[in-house]
């Protein structure tokens, strides 16, 4: 409903600071697109108050934007800044570089100990056309809090409305180039990626918990969930402690991980009770055209259609039926996986005593041909030349057409359910967190040392998953925010403060790095009984750092502090300036 403000009153011109700190068109929109939509209250106010009034409303609406909590004002923040923002431009990424022959694919290996395997023809250009040629396979690994901070890559993700922190187990990016031009991934293609990592964990447990694979979606400015972690912990790893059945955790830590996966299955097993309620649409078959007449040959539709039990399903034969009912003129063509030459076919089994036929994967069926007790297996595909493909052509569009109607409709049916059960279940596993965390702080007031018993040890894994796509992909597990939490201002020693700065957390016993707003009455949460480092980059340049030991001095009591950070003074150039600084 559109708002008519009778605004009387002539103010001054907005000076260029003004109007350069109202210019976030973007971060606007969204706060106009996420506001509740509500009676025009503010419109009828405006009609009964007298005019002095109203233009006192209205010289509030330009001059003093309503200021919002931290936590709008955080997210009002990060929305304009860039979605992946390098602290630091001079500080390049570096990349491992393979040479692939997108023809035949490979195995590649990174120094780290991963693997990747490129599948054949997993490349096509803009236009969606396979790749020959060499083409260039980029590939580079993150795994600690620097090598996240340097990549400005956020590590947030929201889920059932609760703002959670990825820890992770090892990052990537990847993409392709042929000759310095960008590549993309063919449909239906991925490469298997063997990711080595050292992951943080109790010793206590011997896999870690958790852990998924995500996807970073630039576009809209989230990470999306792709796939359970397929982790395992490397046996030959000194560091690899194992299970400690002595521990007095134990059977806190055993009942937390049998919670977790029997919440999983559940999970799993309700997600895919769900997809069987409303059956996939079938996928329309796209007939190929004949690509020479040399090499196509004809077969008899009584021939063709599978005479014995075990020969084909029932469901088969009926598509052949369809094929030779619709498209008289059905020609059939070796497929070019064929270890037989068309030419030799023709010569030795131009004519055969039996044939049979069966569909293998998509279009592809296998002719079994037999002939004075010889028999032979090739790949064939159906093909269509002149008027009859056109024809065909016609009605795969149509029909291609109505199933992608189908599918959208289904998958619109199902969105709010899968979301639902994804609400509940995520709500369970946080209950299950919250009653083990409990747990452990009763047995720690029990007079257990808990922080010497659940020291944090690393253990080396390898993550296993299909990137699908070109882009960044995490290895990570939805950390909860900490429940200790204090209203915090921030400056330098000068007592020069630190308003509307991004700032970096790291807790050392998760490996992650907290991003958010410094400004006044920030609220700040973080573990009192780990190891906190806080750093800010400032306007020169420079990192501000909050020490581990100052932390300890915070008292857990406090409401409010006044956090004092250190400048370093030293300029930064490389990779290795930010990690001697950070590691202190």
């Amino acid at each position: 409903m559109e708002k008519n403000y009778d605004i009387r009153v002539n103010p001054k011109p907005l000076t260029k600071e003004q109007i350069a700190r109202h210019k976030n068109f973007d971060a606007l929109l969204g706060q106009y697109q996420a506001a509740p939509k509500q009676r025009p209250i503010i419109r009828r106010l405006v009609w009964i108050a007298s005019a002095a009034a109203a233009a006192m409303v209205g010289f509030f609406l330009i001059f003093q934007p309503f200021k919002s909590d931290y936590t709008e004002q955080q997210a009002e923040f990060f929305r304009s800044q860039p979605f992946i923002n390098q602290p630091f431009e001079q500080v390049k990424p570096s990349f491992a570089s393979f040479k692939v022959n997108p023809n035949q694919g490979g195995v590649y290996n990174y120094p780290s100990g991963s693997k990747l395997v490129v599948p054949p023809a997993a490349f096509v250009d803009e236009t969606g056309s396979t790749l020959n040629g060499e083409v260039t396979l980029h590939y580079r690994e993150m795994h600690d809090f620097v090598d996240f901070f340097i990549a400005g890559i956020p590590m947030t993700y929201d889920s059932a409305g609760v703002n959670y922190n990825l820890e992770s187990a090892g990052m990537i990016e990847i993409f392709a180039e042929q000759n310095g031009k960008r590549v993309n991934m063919a449909p239906g293609k991925s490469i298997n990626v063997e990711l080595v990592s050292n992951v943080n964990t109790s010793p206590t447990l011997d896999v870690p918990l958790g852990y998924n694979i995500y996807k970073l979606d630039e576009k809209n400015r989230q990470w999306v969930y792709q796939d359970i972690d397929k982790m395992e912990v490397l046996s030959d790893d000194p560091q690899d402690t194992g299970l400690d059945k002595n521990s007095p955790y134990y059977p806190v830590q055993k009942a937390l991980a049998e919670k977790m996966l029997a919440i999983e299955v559940s999970e799993t097993a309700d997600l895919a009770k769900l997809e069987k309620t409303i059956p996939k649409p079938q996928e329309p078959t796209k007939i190929q055209k004949a690509t020479s007449k040399d090499h196509v040959f004809n077969l008899d539709m009584a021939d063709v259609l599978p005479k014995n039990e075990g020969e084909a399903t029932e469901a088969e034969a009926q598509e052949l039926r369809e094929l030779y009912r619709k498209y008289a003129k059905m020609l059939w063509q070796l497929s070019p996986k064929a270890s037989i030459s068309h030419e030799q076919l023709q010569r030795e089994f131009s004519s055969v005593s039996s044939l049979k036929i069966k569909q293998t994967e998509g279009q592809t069926y296998e002719l079994t041909l037999e002939k004075q007790g010889t028999s032979i297996k090739v790949p064939v595909v159906p093909v269509l030349s002149g008027n009859d493909y056109e024809r065909a052509l016609a009605d795969f569009n149509k029909d291609f057409a109505s199933y992608q109607k189908l599918n959208a409709e289904r998958e619109a049916k199902l969105a709010a359910q899968r979301e639902a059960i994804s609400k509940r279940y995520e709500a369970e596993k946080r209950l299950a967190t919250l009653k083990f965390e409990e747990r452990i702080e009763e047995l720690r007031n029990q007079g257990l040392d808990y922080a010497a018993n659940q020291e944090i040890i690393k253990k080396k894994v390898v993550n296993r998953f299909a990137a699908s796509e070109f882009g960044v992909w995490n290895c990570d597990r939805p950390v909860p925010p900490q429940i200790l939490q204090l209203a915090a201002s921030f400056k330098d020693k000068n007592g020069n403060p630190f308003k509307n700065k991004a700032a970096y957390l790291v807790d050392k016993s998760r490996n992650t790095v907290y991003q958010f707003l410094a400004t006044d009455d920030a609220i700040l949460r973080f573990n009192k009984n780990s190891e906190n480092l806080l750093w800010i980059v400032t306007e020169e340049n420079k990192i501000a750092v909050f020490r581990p030991e100052q932390f300890k001095e915070i008292d857990a009591k406090e409401k409010r502090f006044d956090f004092v950070l250190e400048s370093v003074d030293r300029e930064i150039k490389t990779e290795q300036d930010i990690r001697e600084i950070l590691y202190l």
